[in-house]
């Protein structure tokens, strides 16, 4: 049995069911932190405070501090949003070529020998 649910965001249909599909355990937890990452402040209704405005990467030119800085902003907020996962480590990359890789390392918390990496590509161009 799944210790964790959630709806999988792409609303696709389970045949045997006839409902939505769901996400369970890590997976789960991997579409929530993305999620979190993906959410910028005042995006979500009735809770401006929610979310680690990832897009922002993207559309401001940020200096090495700049990315440290964000990288710790987008710890407190998966620690904050995500109680279900232990946050190892998370890198920004600057390609310098119009876009940034970010990559969270993660556990979940009823397992902590498991280890997930996730990565992000916030992109400025269609390449």
């Amino acid at each position: 049995m799944p210790r964790y649910t959630d709806i999988d965001f792409n609303l696709s249909k389970n045949e045997l069911t006839d409902d939505i599909n769901l996400k369970t355990d890590i997976n789960a937890i991997s579409q929530s932190i993305k999620n979190i990452i993906l959410t910028s402040k005042t995006e979500k209704i009735f809770n401006n405070s929610f979310g680690a405005d990832g897009y922002d990467i993207v559309f401001n030119e940020l200096s090495p501090l700049e990315i440290t800085a964000q990288k710790f902003k987008i710890i407190a907020e998966l620690q904050l949003q995500e109680p279900r996962a232990i946050i190892r480590d998370i890198n920004i990359e600057d390609n310098k070529l119009g876009s940034y890789i970010i990559s969270v390392t993660f556990s979940p918390v009823y397992d902590t020998t498991t280890v997930r990496n996730l990565n992000l590509e916030f992109t400025t161009s269609s390449q």
